[in-house]
């Protein structure tokens, strides 16, 4: 005896709804959730609809499946959705994959094939930028520091690209830090000149630093964030204070551009503007 014509009808539409929610397009819209809470953080499931353009019974379900795969979880009182364990393993494995070193090195040589000068990675150890890489280029370079070498953060364009990328919090404690340090020559007179210039950096979009370490060179650098949305190191172009200085316009937002691409490969999202 045949299949009700009915229950055949009724079977092949659940048969195309499943197939429909586990298809392509069901993955991607899977994926823009999960891409969706890597910058919001927390939404709930209508906010979740609405930015993303689903229906609530889409949304929902997703949401659902999402969940019971451990892709995100959900707060019961104030009924947001984050990330998940699952989630976060994915994320500490590609973390753990990927060190700073090992991925910053192809973007220096890309820096000085696009420039043609020295560039170097430095870390923040206290109060100073700390070099632990760097690529030397085919023009004579006014950089002689070995590395390991400590630079002052408030008067280099490492530094000032570091500070200028800290939270505001973080950098009113690091500026309270160089006034009071022993070591620093910022003080509560000139602390405000400082920030001024970490302002113009941010609005800039690179630091700078025109013969003011070394009268004989000129730098340009930017900061490299982690996947924790904060700065980790910064990276600079320095050359012949003759040279750069007239390049530095062109140079900066080449710096810029090559340490956001870094920074993107360490899993950095960018705040939503």
């Amino acid at each position: 005896m045949g299949t009700p014509i009915g229950a055949a009808s009724a079977e092949g539409s659940s048969a195309a709804s499943v197939s429909s929610e586990r298809g392509p397009g069901a993955l991607d819209r899977g994926l823009a959730i999960l891409d969706h809470l890597s910058r919001a953080r927390s939404c709930t499931t209508a906010e979740l609809a609405k930015e993303l353009g689903l229906s609530r019974s889409t949304a929902y379900r997703l949401v659902e499946r999402l969940r019971e795969q451990g892709w995100l979880s959900l707060d019961p009182v104030s009924g947001h959705l984050r990330l998940g364990p699952t989630a976060m393993r994915l994320a500490s494995a590609a973390v753990a994959s990927n060190s700073l070193l090992d991925a910053a090195t192809p973007a220096l040589r890309k820096l000085v094939d696009l420039t043609q000068e020295t560039v170097s990675l430095a870390v923040p150890n206290g109060l100073s930028m700390v070099f632990i890489h760097r690529e030397r280029g085919p023009r004579p370079a006014a950089v002689t520091a070995e590395l390991g070498a400590a630079r002052p953060m408030h008067i280099t364009s490492l530094g000032r690209a570091y500070l200028a990328a800290l939270p505001e919090l973080r950098l009113e404690e690091t500026l309270v830090e160089l006034v009071r340090s022993p070591d620093s020559p910022v003080s509560a007179a000139t602390v405000s000149d400082l920030h001024a210039e970490v302002v113009r950096t941010r609005e800039r979009g690179y630091a700078q630093d025109i013969r003011e370490f070394d009268a004989s060179s000129v730098c340009c650098g930017a900061a490299v964030h982690d996947h924790t949305g904060l700065p980790v190191a910064a990276i600079s172009v320095a050359g012949v204070a003759e040279r750069m200085e007239p390049a530095i316009a062109t140079y900066g937002p080449v710096v810029a551009r090559v340490c956001a691409e870094l920074s993107a490969g360490l899993g950095y999202v960018p705040p939503a503007e």
